[in-house]
């Protein structure tokens, strides 16, 4: 099944997408393990796209994990980012029960990735569209990506890239003419315990 470049969700297949995020979340905090729920029953949830899922509890960051492949659909994508999310980010411990009702997260759906011709780190600069596009930078064995949500933290273009290099591993003023360089964006989903209905 081809992937889409233009990302087009109901408001009943976000909802899905919510109520399996809650899903896997609470299984999840229950016993560690990850739970495939049942497909959705809208056809948009089906089709192979990347994502990222990003929990916050009381506002603050609590884990964040995707991909930029799109091979498996998109609920399956969502299902098991979610999982790794809250019990697999290195860089926090893993989810608790009682975190649950002060919980939120964010659906970051991506685009398909478009590439830009390396033309010199100062022609990326100017192509930027700033609290717009993500970017994902690859060289040889190294690479790193940022949600278009980072610019709320990296106001200028300069940062967001210098912020990025350092994030793949290397020095700002890094730059080769071998870097590969792609550009998307996401279409992002909410989600609070709130507006949670089991």
């Amino acid at each position: 099944m081809p992937v889409s470049s233009y990302i087009s969700l109901s408001r009943e297949a976000q909802a899905e997408l919510k109520q399996l995020v809650w899903q896997v979340l609470d299984k999840a905090v229950e016993d560690r393990t990850m739970l495939q729920p049942a497909p959705p029953t809208s056809p948009a949830l089906l089709i192979p796209r990347a994502c990222f899922v990003t929990l916050y509890a009381d506002k603050q960051l609590r884990g964040c994990i995707g991909t930029y492949a799109a091979e498996k659909s998109l609920w399956q994508n969502v299902c098991d980012y979610s999982y790794y999310s809250a019990c697999e980010d290195c860089r926090f411990e893993p989810l608790q029960k009682r975190e649950l009702p002060n919980l939120s997260f964010e659906i970051s759906v991506l685009s398909a990735l478009q590439p830009l011709a390396n033309k010199g780190e100062r022609a990326l600069l100017d192509q930027l569209q700033i609290g717009i596009d993500g970017l994902l930078l690859k060289d040889s064995y190294y690479s790193a990506i940022f949600l278009p949500s980072v610019w709320h933290s990296l106001k200028t273009a300069e940062e967001f890239v210098n912020a990025l290099k350092i994030k793949a591993g290397w020095p700002e003023d890094y730059w080769r003419e071998d870097i590969k360089i792609f550009r998307f964006e996401t279409f992002v989903i909410e989600g609070s315990q709130k507006t949670f209905v089991p």
